[in-house]
């Protein structure tokens, strides 16, 4: 074998090996928008630009039988109704404020080029007039919620994000872990894997992402919410369905003591 053949060949693996340790990244971080990012819920703040009494006992049937997201498209037409304008509204949600701590942990996972995403229950116009007013747009690689818009005459109007029958620890509009999964798997096919997934959120539909996390992840359930709640049960009951290493958290620097240790 010739010294300039061994040489080539010697490049050639070397070339291998480096890409192979670029297709893996140390983390990803996948939160939850309400009660997670933000402070509060943004479906609920826009309710209260109605006046109390276009909430009726109708209306609210109409959430058990047909789902939130048809409740909150009924919510979002008598919005329309009552002359609320689509400024209105991006007022109320851009004014939400966001967690302790949120801002500078989602700045810090962009500063160590950490990929996060969010997988939320709100819909696209909210998220994304936040994520705008707040400058953390670019922060984010990819947000899975209700696809939204307003319409020709200014009514917003909300889809569900697909229609699910095969989890039992989702709405039928949102089955958050299904989508972490086909993320992870697409981000595979496209030449990237992650040592390590963390999920950030706080409510009962944040269980089922949670039990889809390997012994190797992270599950931050926000203290003394609805998530922290169940798992905290599951665990007295010695259930072991939650694989992933569980943290409570108050603030998004009580994620970052912890996430930082992934970085590299």
């Amino acid at each position: 074998m010739s010294f300039h053949y061994k040489k080539l060949l010697r490049s050639v693996c070397l070339s291998m090996f480096t890409n192979k340790r670029e297709m893996m990244k140390p983390l990803l971080v996948a939160f939850d928008f309400d009660h997670t990012i933000i402070n509060d819920n943004t479906d609920l703040i826009v309710q209260k630009l109605l006046p109390a009494d276009k909430i009726t006992d109708d209306l609210k049937k109409l959430y058990k039988e047909d789902g939130w997201t048809a409740f909150m498209q009924k919510i979002f037409i008598l919005l329309h109704e009552s002359g609320i304008t689509p400024t209105q509204i991006r007022d109320a949600i851009v004014r939400i404020p966001a967690t302790p701590g949120m801002n500078n942990l989602l700045r810090t996972l962009e500063q160590f080029q950490v990929e996060v995403i969010i997988i939320s229950d709100s819909n696209s116009v909210f998220i994304k007039d936040w994520l705008t007013e707040s400058s953390l747009k670019n922060v984010v690689a990819q947000v899975f919620t209700n696809p939204a818009h307003y319409d020709e005459d200014g009514c917003l109007k909300i889809e569900m994000y697909h229609l699910q029958n095969w989890c039992q620890f989702s709405t039928r509009n949102l089955c958050k872990g299904h989508i972490l999964e086909s993320y992870v798997e697409k981000r595979r096919n496209e030449g990237i894997d992650f040592s390590h997934l963390a999920f950030v959120g706080d409510g009962k539909y944040d269980l089922c992402p949670s039990l889809r996390l390997s012994e190797n992840d992270l599950v931050f359930a926000r203290e003394d919410f609805h998530l922290d709640k169940l798992i905290k049960e599951m665990q007295n009951q010695k259930d072991e369905s939650v694989k992933a290493t569980v943290h409570s958290w108050k603030s998004g620097d009580d994620i970052l003591k912890v996430v930082s240790d992934y970085f590299n």
